[in-house]
């Protein structure tokens, strides 16, 4: 999952960045170490291309036994009452634990246990399935929230102590391009609920960022979108990396209809699933920005099984699918949508992702991908280093040890 250095604690903005880590292809990953970035939610890489871009790292979990990233294989957290050396100090905390208490000081400011459980939580339902979470995996969630809310807190005192303000006109363009990613008004503020939160309160957080934002690009290299020639460049580069075979990957959104339903049930399904095909047209020559609204959309509405990946079909051969599918599908080219068409299941309507037939074009996600993957690691590093100097300006106190990343991805670990 990518995270830019993002303040904004609402559900529209963890649904982008989920379905869009469900739905993407996998690429080959730079082996540059990312430090986890200071977000209060996570946003990806690649969605909202309007939005101001800022330094992204790529969130690591701990390693395992066998030295490989697995958040659901989180160690458990060191014994409580050892305090470490270096840049942060842990104290066993006593008495009652409630969501009131604190449990992370950040110089004078305070992290609560109710910021953390209320983000992770919100995370989780994006995941659509909390009961199936493992224990040490919400661990994992845990930490990297509250690593990111102590960078958060950092970035926030800096910019006071510097006078960095945030002013009105820039807030207005930020939320313009936020609020772009709700269908309506009504959706814009049914995730502002669901998050706890208000406009006013969205508006002030939008403001940190701001402010975090002019902080960071004065002392960190912002992370650009990869031009074309970086891209053709990357893969050639790397072109053995890329398979080469007969098979695809797509999303998809599928209205079921029942074998016994009257036409005119079943016009109704096809003419519902062409108003959403000619909703994401628009975006159509945006490539970024049509993945990240279809996967969205395929969560809310399809019917099928995938809908909890954003519509991934994970790769595939166009012969394992119904005929009528495997027709519409072969003739696309990556980034085309089908149009509507009808297989006994039902209506499907299908966005290509990944056709592994050697030809640049056709990689174009998965390029995109590893290219983010590895300016995010790089320029991980040099915001690691600058979240540590804050980092001793600013104590950090961990007053329960169990929200420490003690993983080599943890910033704050001397």
């Amino acid at each position: 999952m990518f995270l830019t250095i993002r303040i904004f604690p609402v559900l529209a903005a963890l649904a982008i960045s989920s379905a869009l880590a469900a739905a993407a292809p996998s690429t080959p990953q730079s082996t540059e170490p990312a430090a986890a970035a200071p977000a209060a939610a996570a946003a990806p890489a690649i969605a909202a291309p309007a939005a101001p871009v800022t330094p992204a790292v790529e969130a690591t979990a701990p390693a395992n036994a066998d030295g490989k990233s697995d958040s659901a294989k989180a160690p458990a957290a060191k014994s409580a009452g050892k305090a470490s050396k270096g840049k942060s100090s842990a104290t066993a905390k006593s008495g009652p634990k409630t969501p009131a208490s604190v449990v992370i000081t950040v110089g004078p400011s305070k992290i609560r246990r109710r910021q953390i459980d209320t983000l992770v939580d919100l995370m989780v339902k994006v995941k659509r399935a909390p009961a199936e979470m493992d224990p040490r995996e919400k661990q994992y969630l845990e930490r990297m929230v509250a690593t990111n809310l102590i960078g958060q807190e950092l970035l926030d005192l800096e910019a006071k102590r510097l006078n960095v303000v945030a002013d009105d006109k820039a807030i207005d363009s930020l939320a313009k391009v936020f609020k772009s990613n709700f269908p309506n008004d009504e959706a814009f503020r049914h995730a502002l609920k669901e998050a706890g939160d208000s406009e006013p309160g969205l508006r002030e957080k939008m403001a940190r960022q701001i402010k975090a934002d002019k902080l960071l690009n004065t002392q960190v290299s912002p992370v650009g979108r990869p031009t074309l020639k970086e891209t053709q460049d990357f893969f050639t580069a790397n072109k053995a990396a890329f398979p080469i075979n007969d098979s695809l990957r797509a999303c998809q959104i599928v209205f079921l209809v029942d074998k016994n339903a009257g036409s005119a049930e079943v016009s109704k399904r096809k003419g519902d699933l062409e108003q959403v095909r000619a909703g994401l047209a628009k975006d159509s020559a945006q490539l970024e920005a049509l993945l990240t609204r279809f996967v969205m959309k395929a969560r809310d509405i399809s019917d099928g099984p995938e809908k909890k990946d954003g519509g991934d079909l994970q790769r595939f051969l166009p012969g394992d699918f119904n005929p009528e599918f495997k027709k519409q599908v072969s003739g696309l080219k990556v980034g085309q949508m089908s149009p509507v068409f009808r297989t006994p299941l039902g209506w499907h309507l299908v966005l290509l992702t990944e056709r592994n037939d050697g030809k640049f074009e056709s990689y174009q996600i998965q390029v995109m991908r590893a290219l983010m993957a590895e300016k995010s690691a790089k320029a991980g590093k040099g915001l690691k280093k600058y979240l540590q100097t804050l980092a001793d300006r600013y104590k950090v106190n961990y007053l329960e040890t169990a929200y420490r990343d003690t993983s080599l991805a943890g910033v704050y670990e001397p």
